[in-house]
């Protein structure tokens, strides 16, 4: 089973809606791109009301198919994080009819995945095969997810690999730093329930509350499908034919997405000490920022992207205080900014380091000189990450979730080429500056740092 990162949960990466193809990269207009992919959409409904989303995709002869799990960790007490993770652990760990051993000697054999994912806002069931083994493949993953085994020898192996990724937690800078980030952005909010098992819920991740919980997954009201692949309209319809016999049992009952509130930020520094930094720091900054919804948004990530440069010129190469710092952002439907340094070595002045050089911040004639560099490299950024299947489907989940529409994301790029230079430089203003004569009337965005070193020598002021 899958090993947990930590640093992962934070998602501290900039998720952008990204497209898959690099057409518009090489000079297509969105418009055009749009049109020929927007074609090759089209859905159905199961008879008990579940969507599901087909994706031609003539990249190879690879299939996706991901059932969307709505509501994700947020619908999860604080008490019991990484429940519904777990849940999904044990549902990959196969049925009575697929054992374990039997899926595990089948993926060797067929070379497919079953994997899923607790976030916090959706969390997701997937599984990845070659068109051959297709039919095959679903019948072990339906019956999987319908009719779990739960063996308590999977769930021991389980909890044992989760009170490994508890002691890393406490021992890896890197790790504790993004946990305690956590426990502090996110408390008395809907996302202080972790995607991850934790040192205060471990106890309270049994097996009965794992069965418990799994019940609440199947609500036909809560669940989406993709399938991303060729899909030859024979394959297409006994692959329908197939998830209406498996998914269309599962009942319908009364769901409301929850509501997730914006975060509270500002307060003060946070220092966690670990001997294990050795001589080294650790720190996040975060602060508020655009959702991915907000018109806000592509000009923010495009302003992130001059700072980022700014960052590796001024605080790594000029001044060698860090291995690296960068900009990213946490969370789910709703997020936040954040300012990261990892592996600072100079603690003198560094905080000052890092403000002076997102505050040197070019005016608006030089971002418009600078603007079509960084375009390229957020559409060159945009199709990197969707170059497969499973990046196809993971840009149409994530346009359905964010959007409630499968093609959003076919329009990223006419979006980041819509941006103007007053734009990007709003977004800084608003959101990056440091100086209330930098930021957009006098009013500086807080920024809440949280570090971990292993004396106290690295200092942030709020």
């Amino acid at each position: 089973m899958k090993k947990i990162a930590y640093i992962g949960m934070l998602l501290l990466s900039f998720a952008v809606l990204s497209c898959a193809s690099n057409s518009a990269a090489s000079g297509a207009s969105s418009a055009s791109y749009f049109e020929s992919n927007a074609a090759d959409f089209s859905t159905e409904t199961l008879s008990n009301g579940i969507p599901v989303v087909f994706k031609k995709n003539n990249s190879g002869k690879v299939y996706v198919v991901r059932m969307i799990i709505d509501g994700g960790v947020s619908l999860v007490p604080e008490s019991k994080s990484g429940l519904e993770g777990a849940v999904l652990e044990m549902v990959e760990y196969g049925s009575e009819k697929y054992t374990y051993a039997d899926i595990q000697r089948l993926k060797f054999e067929q070379s497919f995945s079953i994997t899923s994912s607790a976030g916090y806002d959706y969390s997701t069931y997937s599984f990845r095969c070659i068109e051959k083994y297709v039919e095959g493949v679903l019948d072990i993953y339906a019956d999987s997810f319908l009719h779990p085994l739960f063996n308590p020898e999977n769930f021991d192996t389980l909890k044992t690999e989760y009170a490994e990724n508890i002691q890393r937690s406490q021992t890896e800078p890197s790790s504790l730093l993004a946990l305690t980030m956590q426990e502090t952005a996110f408390a008395g909010h809907p996302y202080a329930s972790k995607p991850v098992v934790t040192k205060e819920s471990f106890d309270a991740i049994t097996l009965d509350a794992v069965k418990e919980h799994y019940k609440t997954l199947l609500n036909a009201k809560r669940l989406k499908i993709v399938v991303v692949g060729e899909l030859p309209d024979p394959v297409r319809k006994v692959i329908l034919d197939k998830l209406e016999a498996a998914f269309a049992s599962i009942p319908a009952a009364e769901y409301s997405r929850p509501e997730i509130p914006s975060f509270t930020t500002g307060g003060k520094t946070v220092y966690k000490k670990l001997e294990q930094a050795g001589d080294s720091g650790y720190a996040f900054g975060y602060f508020s920022s655009p959702d991915r919804t907000s018109p806000e948004y592509v000009p923010f990530v495009i302003a992130s992207m001059f700072i980022e440069d700014a960052l590796f010129a001024q605080v790594r190469e000029e001044k060698g205080a860090v291995y690296s710092a960068g900009i990213g952002i946490m969370g789910g439907v709703k997020i936040l900014g954040v300012l990261s340094v990892y592996r600072a070595s100079k603690p003198e002045n560094l905080q000052k380091y890092i403000y002076d050089a997102v505050d040197s911040f070019p005016d608006q004639r030089e971002i418009q000189e600078r603007l079509d560099h960084y375009k390229n490299k957020y559409i060159t950024a945009i199709f990197s990450s969707a170059q497969d299947t499973n990046g196809v489907a993971a840009n149409i989940v994530s346009s359905l979730q964010n959007y409630g529409d499968p093609t959003k994301y076919l329009h990223r790029t006419e979006e980041v080429q819509a941006v103007t230079a007053e734009q990007v430089l709003t977004a800084y203003r608003t959101y990056f500056a440091r100086t209330p004569m930098r930021a957009a009337n006098g009013k500086v965005n807080p920024i809440r740092w949280v570090v971990v070193d292993k004396d106290g020598r690295f200092k942030f002021d709020n």
